[in-house]
């Protein structure tokens, strides 16, 4: 087992600790927003946030491709 250190809590940082932990490694993640993927939350319109509270008619029109 080897520790990994993670600059970043973003997708990629999350995905990379995921991957580490799998593997049987430990991972840390540092990141300095006080919560993890921040940016991913913040991606507007619905399209990186399955949590959206839009209606699903409009969450399905801000998908790009859905036009």
């Amino acid at each position: 087992m080897k520790e990994v250190i993670i600059v970043g809590g973003g997708p990629a940082g999350m995905m990379a600790a995921i991957s580490a932990a799998e593997n049987g490694n430990e991972a840390i993640i540092i990141e300095k927003n006080k919560t993890l993927g921040k940016k991913l939350l913040i991606t507007g319109k619905g399209r990186c946030n399955i949590t959206s509270s839009l209606d699903i008619d409009d969450f399905i029109k801000n998908i790009p491709g859905n036009r």
